[in-house]
């Protein structure tokens, strides 16, 4: 019997059907350890991903926390690509498909953004490129 590999996934919004076939697709057998906690520092992060032994971790975190969280290595960090769509009201849309796609709702306003999952990329690094005003 083959090991599952295990997906740390940090994010309030649990995964869509696409990305777990996609993690399938691509790292066989997988155990996603979805973690929902609100984080301290990028400290915080990396503890819950050890205790949860995993060897991939799906971020949905600030940017300034994930670029502490890329210098460590022991952990393939990865981001889920979403395709903006278009702003809708969730029970009107046609195009939504719940197995590819979150609607994320505007403040004030019955519409949201319609956001669709295109694939996972490896986090290799954050940078800010600056240039003077």
């Amino acid at each position: 019997m083959s090991e599952k590999t295990i997906v740390a996934w940090i994010s309030r919004h649990p995964p869509l059907r696409a990305q777990i076939e996609e993690l399938r697709s691509k790292l066989g057998e997988v155990e996603i350890v979805q973690i929902t906690k609100t984080f301290r520092d990028a400290g915080d992060v990396l503890e819950e991903i050890e205790k949860a032994n995993a060897e991939y971790a799906v971020v949905v975190l600030p940017l300034s926390m994930i670029a502490r969280l890329v210098e460590y290595k022991g952990v393939t960090w990865l981001w889920a690509e979403m395709q903006g769509l278009h702003e809708c009201v969730l029970s009107e849309c046609k195009d939504f498909n719940p197995n590819t796609d979150v609607w994320l709702p505007l403040a004030n306003s019955p519409k949201g953004r319609h956001m669709r999952f295109k694939a996972f990329h490896k986090i290799k690094a954050v940078k800010m490129e600056l240039e003077p005003l």
